[in-house]
């Protein structure tokens, strides 16, 4: 539960940078935000077999991040979705994930996507 409610704090601190300093890009924003979260798990892999299984992971998020900011914003949405998966996975590959830090993880990644995903769909005009 300590890791659901952190997460909510995280990403409420998150949303509100980005509706404070509205004039950012706000694609560049959620891209941004998808291509540094993963890279926050290299820290928590120490060993030879989890670096080999998150350095890889990682590259691959950093891509969504840059196709979703260059093609199209649902890649970085996916990316961020694709991410919650990896959350659950973490925790056995390494041996030094803080408890409850895939619930953290999955928390900000669900929420950050429904963000991103309501605040950059196009609005549809008659």
């Amino acid at each position: 539960m300590t890791g659901f409610i952190i997460g909510l704090i995280t990403t409420a601190a998150i949303i509100a940078f980005a509706e404070i300093f509205r004039k950012i890009d706000l694609k560049f924003f959620a891209s941004l935000n998808l291509a540094v979260i993963p890279f926050i798990y290299v820290g928590f892999s120490i060993d030879p077999y989890s670096l080999m299984l998150t350095v890889p992971g990682a590259a691959l998020f950093l891509l969504f991040a840059y196709w979703g900011y260059k093609k199209h914003y649902l890649l970085t949405v996916a990316g961020l979705v694709l991410h919650g998966l990896w959350d659950i996975i973490f925790p056995h590959i390494s041996s030094v994930a803080p408890h409850d830090y895939d619930v953290f993880c999955i928390t900000i990644d669900v929420l950050l996507a429904l963000y991103f995903y309501l605040k950059l769909k196009p609005i549809k005009t008659k």
